[in-house]
């Protein structure tokens, strides 16, 4: 999937899950975590883009790390998205948002590995390619669904917004 549908969709569910801002914030760094960490790690290497393809979807893409610091941190909430430290919810967000990515790439043709160091057994839904019209078709669903399940929240922010005088 590409970053614009990991974002959209994580920041989308946990606004509808009640997440705060602070947890939100979490969120959207979560849902492309796995990929820049990837990225980073290619950074190391000579061969960048090679080193990218061969790092990417493996052990930074396995459910296990990422549900377990995002049950690890929902624990000491409290089993509660709004009640804790600003770093606390920020890091439940994180857990949270890297969650989504991993399930969003599981329903591409690649996948995601069912053991954290193994490229070999992927777990795949095979809904769409990434970057395919499926794609922008399911990320142009969410954000029409999205809308419609929010529209009484976003109105409430953009008087909110109004009032700040953050629009002229």
């Amino acid at each position: 999937m590409k970053w614009i549908t990991h974002e959209a969709v994580a920041v989308g569910v946990a606004w509808l899950l009640g997440m705060p801002l602070t947890g939100l914030a979490g969120v959207f760094a979560g849902s492309i975590l796995p990929d820049v960490l990837d990225q980073g790690a290619a950074r190391l290497l000579v061969f960048r883009q090679l080193a990218f393809n061969k790092l990417h979807r493996g052990p930074t893409h396995w459910f296990g790390w990422w549900l377990a610091l995002f049950v690890a941190v929902f624990l000491q909430t409290g089993c509660s998205f709004s009640a804790g430290e600003s770093m606390t919810l920020f890091a439940l967000g994180l857990g949270f948002g890297a969650l989504a990515h991993v399930a969003l790439d599981m329903c591409t043709q690649t996948g995601v590995p069912v053991a954290p160091w193994s490229k070999k057994n992927m777990m795949s839904l095979k809904l769409c390619a990434t970057g395919s019209l499926a794609e922008y078709a399911f990320l142009a669903t969410f954000v029409l669904v999205f809308s419609v399940v929010a529209r009484e929240d976003l109105m409430r922010l953009l008087a909110e917004a109004k009032r700040l005088s953050l629009f002229n």
